[in-house]
């Protein structure tokens, strides 16, 4: 897909038509114009993907982190992330980041339910926590172009006995 590689400018309907195989007419009749075309591309690629509120924390950081891996590496590809940062095509970063809050805002009502019963620190912000992820991720893709062998376990590694309540020494 062009937006994975090249990123949103480099998505048109004759685009769509010639890589799809399907007649300009058809995609028009599903999309207006090209704008409306790449707000409904987040809802294809962004999943609704639900996570088991009683997993360990570690276990939902892991997962988290690895939706956040493969949203940004997989499903936007390199293009379209860096066209998001550059804020460089409007109406398709607002579009991914509504898709983004709607999703990350359920990781947060899990996280703010592990607060209440205390398998989070009282004083963590989930947004904070979750910015904190994605922050990681895309410094590891700046820095090495991929994420080296064992980057995450490091980092959750790292995180984890920051959020979570402290034990006290046996």
């Amino acid at each position: 897909m062009q937006i994975y590689s090249e990123g949103p400018a480099a998505v048109n309907i004759d685009s769509v038509a010639a890589r799809s195989g399907v007649a300009r007419t058809t995609i028009y009749r599903r999309y207006r114009s090209r704008d409306v075309l790449m707000t409904a591309v987040p809802e294809h690629v962004i999943d609704p993907a639900s996570l088991a509120p009683d997993l360990p924390v570690a276990e939902k950081l892991r997962w988290d982190l690895d939706r956040i891996s493969d949203i940004l590496e997989n499903r936007l590809g390199p293009g379209a992330t860096a066209a998001i940062i550059a804020d460089s095509d409007p109406e398709f970063t607002t579009a991914v980041r509504a898709r983004l809050a709607v999703r990350l805002s359920a990781l947060a009502d899990l996280m703010n339910l592990d607060i209440k019963t205390g398998r989070l620190q009282q004083n963590i912000d989930p947004d904070t926590v979750l910015g904190v992820l994605v922050g990681a991720y895309l410094a590891e893709i700046l820095r090495f172009s991929t994420p080296r062998e064992g980057w995450a376990d490091r980092a959750l590694e790292l995180l984890t006995p920051a959020v979570t309540p402290h034990q006290p020494p046996r």
